[in-house]
């Protein structure tokens, strides 16, 4: 009887995961009647391992730098051991990567920052990728419908920004609520700490808010409200009605 497809793929996914002199003839042991030239095979192994690892370097080049070449290298060879390329779009292999950071923190050594950087830059890629259409125009102040909200115990936002501008300094440890959203006009992420003239901003647009009834039940000037309405609408995180 002829080997199914499932195990077909079974066998040739714990090839891919590992590469090599040994998997190749355990392919090849497994499927007998296959002819297929095992140069071919063995180019195409190393060319689908190269995907993964240059697309998880790719989407997570701050984690990478945090950890060191070494383990990094470690990292991403158990990591492809988990098979994570299961989906057409390549990006998405790193889907899983954070999680595996978590696990892997206390048996490696990892900074303990590492699982906030691994979720934030996720996130960060994810936004930028997001099908989520941004109604225009809209009729009322509206929530970005890209916006991604983490809870981190290390301060990745300030962190981040510093790094821009040439700080080396470790994350500090510090409870950090973090907004992430893509620019409706200039498409790439944008992220910020959640201050309070954010969250009362995207209160308003939530809960369909006016700024005099927010200066009014909180006594904040409301020219104040109307400048962080603008503000934020201009950096996307909101989305304004025509004026």
């Amino acid at each position: 009887m002829k080997p199914s497809l499932k195990h077909f793929f079974d066998s040739m996914g714990s090839y891919l995961a590992r590469p090599g002199d040994e998997s190749l003839q355990r392919l090849y042991s497994a499927h007998p009647e296959w002819r297929a030239p095992s140069t071919r095979v063995s180019i195409y192994g190393d060319f689908v391992r190269g995907h993964i690892r240059t697309a998880v370097e790719k989407l997570f080049p701050l984690l990478r730098g945090a950890v060191g070449a070494e383990t990094w290298n470690a990292l991403v060879e158990d990591y492809t051991l988990t098979r994570p390329a299961r989906h057409h779009e390549v990006n998405r292999v790193g889907e899983g990567f954070p999680a595996f950071i978590a696990d892997a923190v206390s048996s490696r050594g990892l900074p303990p920052y590492a699982p906030a950087l691994a979720r934030f830059e996720w996130s960060d890629f994810a936004v930028f990728a997001s099908q989520a259409a941004a109604p225009e125009p809209v009729e009322r102040l509206t929530p970005n419908p890209t916006l991604v909200v983490l809870e981190q115990p290390f301060r990745i936002c300030a962190w981040v920004r510093a790094r821009g501008q040439g700080v080396t300094r470790e994350p500090e440890a510090g409870d950090e609520l973090a907004l992430l959203w893509r620019h409706p006009e200039l498409l790439v992420t944008y992220y910020q700490e959640a201050t309070p003239p954010a969250l009362l901003v995207l209160k308003m647009a939530v809960e369909g808010l006016s700024a005099p009834e927010v200066a009014a039940a909180t006594g904040m000037p409301e020219a104040d409200i109307l400048d962080a309405v603008a503000r934020l609408s201009r950096d996307g995180l909101v989305l304004a009605p025509p004026a």
